[in-house]
C-alpha cells in the first residue's frame, strides 16, 4: 500500500520514538534505527500502509522513495509504470502536471472523515471504489494471492456473517454505471498488529491500579493503617502487576531490546510516552508506599496512598488516550473508553483486595470497603456496556466493529466472559459477601479479574476486525 504521506499523519502523532517523521518537503519518512517495534503506527494509519519488516522487526512503509526524490529521480513506482498511471511531483507548484490534475479533474482521496487531508488522489473511480467496507462481500478465492494455508494464520482478521449493511452504500456514495456495488479482487491476510498481550495488559494494569483505589477506599471507610494488606501487602500486589504489565508491554515489541527508547528518545505527544512515565512514577510511589508499611511508618503510608490515587488513576486511563491516537480504528475512539478503564479498575481493584482477605487479617470495614468497591466498579461496567450498545454509531466502520464484538465472531467472549463473568458475577457475589459469605467475594474479584479480560480482549480484536484496505 501506498504512504499517504497526509498533512496531518496520525502515524507521526502516536510514533514514541520519532522513528516516523514528517520532512519540510511534506513527505512522510521513517527512521528503521528508531523503531522499537510497538506496532501503534499501523493502528494509527486509516490507510493500511504500514507494515512489519520480517528481517527488521521494525514498521516499514512508502517512504516516496525519498532517497530518489532528493537527486532529482521521481520514484521508482513512476518510472517502472509504462502507462503513465502514476503521477508524481509538487501539489503546492501549479505548474507542475500533478496540481493541474488535481486542480482540474475530478479525484477522490481514501478515509477523508479521518481528517488526515491525505496527499494521495485517485483519477476515473467512484468513491465506493476506495472503501474497504462498500464492497458487497470478501472472500478468499482471488486470483492473484497463494491459496490459503488449511489452517488460517494466527491471529488473522476474521469477518463475521453480515450484518445487513455490506450491501448499501454509504452517504454520498455512488456505485459505478451498472448500479453493482465493488467487489474485492485482489487481497491478502490482514494480521492483527495487538493480541492477547494488550488484551492482558488491561488487566494487569487496572488491577495494579485499583489495589491503591481501593485502599483509599477502605481508608476512607475508617480501617485505619496498621494491617499488613494496608501497609505493604497491597504496594507489593500492586507493584507485582505492574512488572507484569511492564513485561508483557515490553515483549510485544518488535524490538524489545529497544524499549529504552521510550524513556531516551521518547517523542511527549504519543501515549506510549507518557503511559510510560506514568508508570514508572506509580512504581515509584509504591516503593516508597511499601517502605513505609515496612518500617511501620503509618503516617506516611496514608500520605502515600493519596499522593498514589491520582497517579493509580492516570495509570488505569491513559490508555483511552493512547488508543485514541489509533486513528485507523474508529470503535477506539469512543470517549467512554476512559470511564471503563477507570470503572475497570475499581472492580479488579476491590476483588484483588477481596482475594487477598482470604488469607490475611484485615478489618471489617476494610472488607467492607473491597466488597463495595468492587460492586461499584461492575455496575459501571455495565451500565457503561449498556451506553456502548445503545448509542449511535457515527461512522460504518464503528458499526461493523460492533456487530462484530456483539453479535459476530467475539459476541460469546464479550457477552458471556465481559458481560456474565465480569459484571453480573461480581455484583451477585459481591451482595453475598456483604451478607456474610466471604468466600464469595473473593469468588466474585476472580471472575471481575476474567470477564475484564475477555470483555477488553473482545474490544482490542474487534476493533482491528474492520479491514482497512
Amino acid at each position: 500500500m501506498r504512504c499517504n504521506h497526509c498533512t496531518n499523519a496520525p502515524c507521526v502523532e502516536i510514533c514514541p520514538t520519532t522513528a516516523l517523521y514528517k520532512r519540510d518537503d511534506g513527505i512522510v519518512d521513517f527512521d528503521t534505527d528508531r523503531c522499537i517495534g510497538c506496532k501503534s503506527c499501523m493502528q494509527a494509519c486509516p490507510y493500511d500502509a504500514l507494515y512489519i519488516d520480517p528481517g527488521e522487526h521494525t514498521a516499514q512503509k512508502c517512504n516516496y522513495c525519498v532517497h530518489r526524490v532528493e537527486v532529482g529521480i521521481e520514484p521508482a513506482c513512476v518510472v517502472v509504470c509504462p502507462e503513465q498511471a502514476i503521477i508524481a511531483g509538487d501539489l503546492d507548484d501549479p505548474t507542475t502536471r500533478i496540481a493541474q490534475v488535481v486542480a482540474s479533474e475530478q479525484v477522490f482521496v481514501r478515509a477523508p472523515e479521518q481528517g488526515t487531508e491525505p496527499n494521495l488522489w485517485y483519477k476515473g473511480v467512484v468513491q465506493a471504489d476506495l472503501d474497504p467496507l462498500a464492497a458487497e462481500s470478501v472472500i478468499d478465492n482471488y486470483i492473484w494471492r497463494d491459496p490459503p494455508d488449511p489452517v488460517p494464520p494466527w491471529m488473522t482478521v476474521e469477518l463475521t456473517p453480515k450484518n445487513g449493511r455490506e450491501s448499501q452504500a454509504p452517504p454520498g456514495f455512488e456505485y459505478g454505471h451498472n448500479g453493482a456495488p465493488p467487489r474485492v479482487v485482489y487481497n491478502t491476510d490482514h494480521p492483527m498488529p495487538w493480541g492477547w498481550r494488550v488484551s492482558s495488559y488491561f488487566l494487569t494494569k487496572g488491577i495494579a491500579a485499583g489495589l491503591a483505589l481501593a485502599v483509599a477506599i477502605a481508608l476512607l471507610a475508617g480501617s485505619g493503617t496498621g494491617p499488613a494488606l494496608i501497609n505493604w501487602v497491597a504496594p507489593l500486589a500492586a507493584s507485582v502487576f505492574l512488572a507484569l504489565t511492564g513485561g508483557l508491554l515490553v515483549t510485544d515489541l518488535k524490538r524489545p531490546d529497544r524499549f529504552f527508547y521510550l524513556l531516551t528518545k521518547g517523542r511527549w505527544g504519543s501515549w506510549l510516552v507518557r503511559g510510560a512515565v506514568i508508570l514508572s512514577l506509580y512504581a515509584a510511589v509504591l516503593g516508597l508506599w511499601f517502605l513505609a508499611g515496612v518500617t511501620g511508618a503509618d503516617d506516611l503510608v496514608v500520605a502515600l496512598v493519596w499522593v498514589a490515587v491520582p497517579i493509580a488513576l492516570a495509570s488505569a486511563g491513559y490508555t483511552a488516550f493512547l488508543f485514541g491516537q489509533a486513528e485507523g480504528r474508529d470503535l477506539w475512539q469512543n470517549p467512554i473508553l476512559l470511564w471503563h478503564m477507570v470503572a475497570g479498575a475499581f472492580a479488579v481493584g476491590g476483588g484483588a483486595g477481596l482475594v487477598l482477605d482470604l488469607f490475611m487479617e484485615v478489618p471489617d470495614s476494610a472488607t467492607t470497603a473491597f466488597q463495595w468497591t468492587m460492586i461499584g466498579g461492575a455496575a459501571a461496567l455495565g451500565l457503561i456496556a449498556f451506553a456502548e450498545l445503545t448509542s449511535r454509531h457515527p461512522t460504518r466502520n464503528i458499526a461493523d466493529a460492533m456487530h462484530h464484538m456483539t453479535r459476530g465472531v467475539y459476541a460469546r467472549e464479550w457477552w458471556l466472559g465481559g458481560q456474565g463473568l465480569g459484571v453480573v458475577l461480581p455484583i451477585v457475589l459481591g451482595v453475598a459477601a456483604v451478607g456474610g459469605a466471604d468466600w464469595a467475594g473473593a469468588a466474585g474479584g476472580l471472575a471481575a479479574m476474567a470477564g475484564i479480560w475477555f470483555a477488553d480482549d473482545a474490544f482490542v480484536k474487534a476493533g482491528q476486525s474492520v479491514p482497512l484496505s
